[in-house]
């Protein structure tokens, strides 16, 4: 722990130390979660460092009231392969930092375990390794796992007797920006949101625009990255230029879906944040590795969904959903199979067969226009409907997750991870 200076005089401090990269092939998804948890720090007097490539540099500071937080930025080399950069990485912590620091927070799909091993082994300082992880598809030996996707199922964490598991719905990092929107009562006669994440989605996004009726009553806004495509979303628009707008600012997303009265959004960071905001959602799954959120909407009844990576049994639908999804029973086919949402094999079939709140429609390249259209004619006429979606969907997630990540991280004791022999054994000749 260090000492600095500030207006209030000497004050005890933390350090974390982020390995995080960003942009073209990675996206931003790592980044933006580790920048929520870092701010939070921050709040609480950490001083943070984030090292990695392709780091958005605007989005590193952010403003809340008059105080003005601020993440440091070290430029990391990419390296072709995980065992060179978890060296490197390792070697930079000894070199820039010696190993002074209270936690290092990795978030990466490219570190094996072999390479969570060597910050175990060679940990100096028994430093605190923190891992931010979504998938379960490896392991990742360290003092805390921080799993922030909702409902699921710790069991492969547990197995590898990590000390601090914070994993599930309680611990979905919200950012703050969304966060500070929090509380604002729902309008229904505010815009419908429409946005499916950063990059090329044109081609989705195309479907859902053309399934919302020319004469829907509310504005229609869509939310892209400015690097998307635009030029089928002009001419959508252009059709009716006095109720459709598009925007591609990040700093006004946080307000226009706190106004929304529904939003139309894939599965990824965003539909969360509509949860914790409590706006009526359809969602769109698209991407094979969300496919556990289509689990979670089943179970929870927390969206409409329209999932076309899933093959689901058509003969099973909920009384609440029955009359919006008359025309998935006459488009779809049978009983299909699906892959395992986790390792244990916690199928979607098997949920939506436990629990019968949902039904989504897969083996298709094609959006169901009926059923969005249906969905939309639904806002107005059933307040009671919506009503009890954005009361589900705030019982899920509250927009603390970062809060108690933090607090656990901020009290907790090094503990050491167990390895196995192989861990042990294993050499670095180049190192």
């Amino acid at each position: 722990m260090a000492i600095v200076l500030n207006r209030r005089g000497l004050i005890p401090t933390k350090t974390a130390v982020f390995r995080v990269d960003a942009g073209p092939g990675i996206g931003m998804g790592h980044f933006m979660r580790c920048r929520t948890l870092a701010f939070e720090m921050i709040r609480r007097n950490w001083v943070v460092f984030f090292v990695g490539h392709g780091l958005p540099e605007e989005l590193l500071e952010e403003t809340s009231g008059d105080v003005n937080r601020v993440i440091n930025l070290i430029d990391f080399a990419h390296f072709k392969e995980s065992r060179e950069d978890a060296v490197a990485f390792f070697n930079f912590l000894s070199e820039r930092f010696h190993w002074f620091v209270d936690c290092v927070i990795i978030d990466t799909y490219r570190y094996s375990r072999d390479d969570y091993a060597l910050f175990q082994r060679f940990n100096p300082g028994r430093v605190h390794i923190v891992v931010i992880d979504d998938l379960a598809n490896r392991d990742t030996p360290a003092q805390i796992v921080i799993n922030p996707n909702p409902l699921f199922d710790p069991t492969p964490y547990n197995r590898q007797k990590i000390p601090y598991i914070l994993c599930g719905e309680k611990y979905t990092l919200i950012r703050p920006e969304i966060c500070a929107v929090i509380g604002r009562t729902y309008r229904a006669d505010g815009p419908i949101m429409v946005t499916l994440g950063g990059g090329d989605v044109v081609e989705h996004l195309m479907k859902v625009l053309e399934a919302i009726p020319e004469d829907v009553p509310n504005p229609v806004c869509v939310s892209v990255s400015d690097n998307c495509p635009r030029l089928e979303i002009e001419a959508w628009i252009a059709r009716n230029p006095i109720r459709r707008y598009i925007n591609t600012d990040s700093r006004k997303f946080p307000e226009l879906l706190a106004s929304a009265s529904l939003a139309l959004t894939g599965g990824g960071t965003t539909l969360w944040e509509v949860y914790a905001l409590g706006v009526p959602s359809l969602c769109l799954l698209w991407v094979d590795n969300q496919r556990q959120t289509s689990v979670i909407i089943k179970e929870q009844a927390t969206s409409f969904l329209v999932d076309i990576v899933s093959r689901i049994n058509i003969d099973l639908q909920s009384e609440w959903l029955e009359n919006s999804l008359q025309t998935f029973v006459k488009t779809v086919g049978g009983q299909g199979q699906t892959r395992s949402v986790q390792q244990q094999g916690f199928c979607a079939d098997e949920v939506i067969s436990r629990e019968k709140t949902s039904l989504g429609i897969g083996d298709s390249d094609l959006i169901d226009t009926d059923f969005i259209r249906k969905t939309l004619a639904r806002l107005h006429a059933e307040p009671e409907f919506w009503n009890e979606m954005i009361r589900r969907q705030q019982g899920l997630i509250d927009g603390k997750g970062a809060q108690r990540c933090v607090d656990v991280i901020d009290s907790s004791q090094w503990l050491a991870v167990p390895l196995l022999a192989a861990d042990w054994s294993r050499t670095y000749e180049n190192w």
